[in-house]
Formats: structure tokens, C-alpha cells, sequence
């Protein structure tokens, strides 16, 4: 899973040469360039990715490997992180949407992926697991087992 991903052509080559499979969590500037890429919408992508994805068939925008973006399973993906959770980051402010806080409050969602934050992190508040990802051009980047419905946190040392 990445977010904030630049299309750099090493970072592009990095993706593509250590993994099946690419989840992303908006801001990805060039999924056409990743190999059998899904994702969702941040605010940084254009146009062009939006029409691209949905012509693609790539754009999740209800369930995909048990993942939902409507909060509909146990583990759930978002662009923006939900609000008061603090675990979303830019530049040392906490950011957050109150409408992904009352949606994961009133679905049977338990565990909260994101993107749009910079920094990593894990918190576990009100009986959810919040998860961001953090930002690939910062070398973050999460693993994603399906079969296990587990997620790792990483950091590449350079891409």
C-alpha cells in the first residue's frame, strides 16, 4: 500500500521489481506505471488518473481483497485519516476528516488504513486500529496479507 507516491522512475522500478501488487491510498501520481495496481482517490490526482482508473477497472470503489472503502468489512481504506484519532501528519499538524470519524464510529469497520500523512503510525483508540501508511517519497510504504488480514508497516532506505 502506498500514498503520496512521486513518479520517479527509481521509485517506479522499486515498486515493480519487489512487489506482486500495488494498493493505493491517493496521491499516487503514476499508476499506470505500476504494475496490477488498484487504488483509491486523494485530492493530488488528476483528471487524466481518475478517468483512467475507472476506464481500467482499477479504481476501488466499494471492496477489493477484503478491503472496503465504504466501511462496509473489518478493514477499511481511506484517503484522509479520521479526525482525533492522531494518526495523520503533515508538517507536524495533526490533520483529519470528522466524516471519516463518524463513518468508522457507526460501521463494522475495526481497523483503519490511510493515507495523506507523511509519518507512519499505528493507534489503537476507541476500539479501532488506525493505521497510516505514510508517504512513499519519504520511503513508507504498508504490506498488505490478505489471507491473514494483517498489515506491516516499512520503510525502504532508499527509492
Amino acid at each position: 500500500m502506498i500514498t503520496r507516491f512521486p513518479c520517479q522512475e527509481d521509485a517506479v522500478e522499486y515498486i515493480n521489481n519487489n512487489f506482486d501488487g500495488v494498493i493505493g491510498l491517493g496521491d499516487v501520481e503514476c499508476p499506470q506505471y505500476l504494475n496490477n495496481f488498484h487504488g483509491i482517490l486523494g485530492e493530488m490526482e488528476s483528471v487524466y488518473i481518475m478517468k483512467y482508473l475507472k476506464k481500467t477497472e482499477k479504481l476501488i470503489t466499494k471492496e477489493f481483497l477484503g478491503l472496503s472503502t465504504d466501511f462496509s468489512t473489518e478493514i477499511s481504506i481511506t484517503h484522509f485519516p479520521p479526525k482525533g484519532f492522531k494518526s495523520g501528519m503533515i508538517i507536524n499538524v495533526e490533520i483529519g476528516k470528522k466524516e471519516i470519524s463518524a463513518k468508522i464510529l457507526s460501521s463494522k469497520t475495526k481497523i483503519i488504513i490511510h493515507g495523506h500523512s507523511e509519518n507512519q503510525t499505528i493507534v489503537n483508540s476507541q476500539g479501532f486500529q488506525v493505521i497510516s501508511v505514510g508517504a512513499f517519497e519519504k520511503g513508507y510504504l504498508a504490506i498488505y496479507y490478505p489471507e491473514e488480514k494483517k498489515v506491516q508497516l516499512s520503510k525502504i532506505s532508499s527509492h
